[in-house]
């Protein structure tokens, strides 16, 4: 191994303590300081100020890092296999998998709405789950007399909400995902003869 070789390595792993700090501290207060999210890191505020010199630098970070874990978590998720009810309780707990990162980008995303890049992104990375929920109608799982549009957006309420309330200690992340689940099913489930 040469030496920028353990270099890259270690500034990766730094990147990433940083972040993964960063997302905790400002799940708990999001308007936490810099320097406290150095302290988290457990790096000088000059080794933060190195890889993240201004703070929109740290959060356009984050909310690439969760779009990206965003997506790997539904890839692994399986959402075309198995019945459109077993795929979508695997998308919601696939979300819940997220937590602090999701808190993070849902709040400050909406804040930075000029970031329309950030909602391209999303949008991407959660295109498996519009088409599970077109599946699901279509398998007679989900009401078709409902949009697929409305019951996304359903989805995605139900699921902050649920991620608030696990960030508030109202619930742990399994009771929450299956909350909504049960919501979800509950309120939206195809009727028989409709």
């Amino acid at each position: 191994m040469t030496s920028s070789t353990r270099e890259s390595g270690s500034r990766s792993r730094t990147r990433k303590a940083i972040l993964d700090a960063a997302v905790t501290v400002l799940a708990q207060r999001s308007t936490a300081s810099m320097a406290e999210i150095a302290d988290a890191a457990e790096v000088g505020r000059s080794t933060l100020h190195r890889y993240f010199p201004e703070r929109s630098e740290l959060m356009t970070a984050i909310f690439r890092m969760t779009v990206e874990r965003l997506g790997t978590a539904l890839a692994e998720a399986k959402l075309a296999e198995g019945t459109a009810a077993e795929a979508l309780r695997r998308a919601v707990h696939a979300y819940f998998e997220l937590t602090p990162a999701l808190i993070q980008v849902c709040s400050e995303g909406q804040q930075r709405s000029e970031d329309g890049w950030l909602n391209a992104a999303f949008e991407r990375a959660d295109k498996p789950v519009v088409g599970l929920i077109a599946r699901a109608q279509a398998e007679g799982y989900l009401d078709r007399s409902i949009s697929p549009e409305w019951i996304y957006k359903v989805l995605w309420w139900n699921v902050f909400a649920g991620i608030e309330a696990t960030g508030e200690g109202l619930m742990g992340k399994h009771q929450a995902a299956e909350s909504v689940i049960r919501l979800l099913e509950r309120g939206l489930l195809a009727q028989a003869g409709s």
